[in-house]
């Protein structure tokens, strides 16, 4: 009976160390920002998820998911282009996955793939904790280059406005354990 009192609570203290993460959109935020010939530019992403379980020291199961046709800029024409680029209408999400990341004090570190247009590039990740205890605050950015991802950095005006290579993803997210 003593052992079986054991096995209950060390499984018991065992579950409540993993705490499975509920997202909130509405409190969250992404962006996306590069350069271009003429100006800086910036889309915001309007529709992404998050998942995963979390430790003490490690995030586990991270999945975080961009609906590829909700970056938007407010300008028409600048995000067709966009969706072309990441080839949106055969693949509408934009995935970063990672089995592990480590925590240690208020940094999130380790790595992840990252699938845009289909082509997968496992890349770092490394994210700060603003606020942590049942509510979490993540923020971080991730720059990339497109033509990693065999992307052609998008053209307008008959290639006379060239966007950079090198963009940044940006984000705030806001998790409860």
């Amino acid at each position: 009976m003593a052992l079986y009192i054991r096995v209950v609570l060390l499984l018991f203290i065992t579950n409540s160390a993993y705490a499975q993460l509920h997202f909130h959109p509405e409190r969250s935020s992404m962006k996306i920002t590069g350069t271009s010939s003429l100006h800086d530019w910036e889309m915001t992403v309007n529709e992404f998820n998050v998942t995963g379980v979390i430790t003490h020291t490690q995030v586990q199961n991270l999945k975080a998911t961009i609906k590829a046709k909700s970056m938007e800029s407010g300008k028409s024409i600048m995000d067709d282009k966009a969706y072309d680029a990441v080839q949106a209408d055969d693949y509408p999400e934009i995935i970063f996955s990672a089995k592990t990341l480590q925590i240690s004090g208020n940094s999130i570190v380790g790595k992840g793939n990252l699938v845009i247009g289909g082509e997968s590039r496992v890349i770092d990740l490394d994210a700060v904790i603003v606020k942590s205890g049942t509510e979490m605050q993540i923020q971080g950015k991730v720059p990339l280059k497109m033509s990693d991802f065999n992307i052609t950095p998008p053209t307008a005006m008959f290639g006379t406005l060239k966007t950079g290579d090198e963009v940044v993803i940006h984000y705030d997210i806001f998790l409860t354990k």
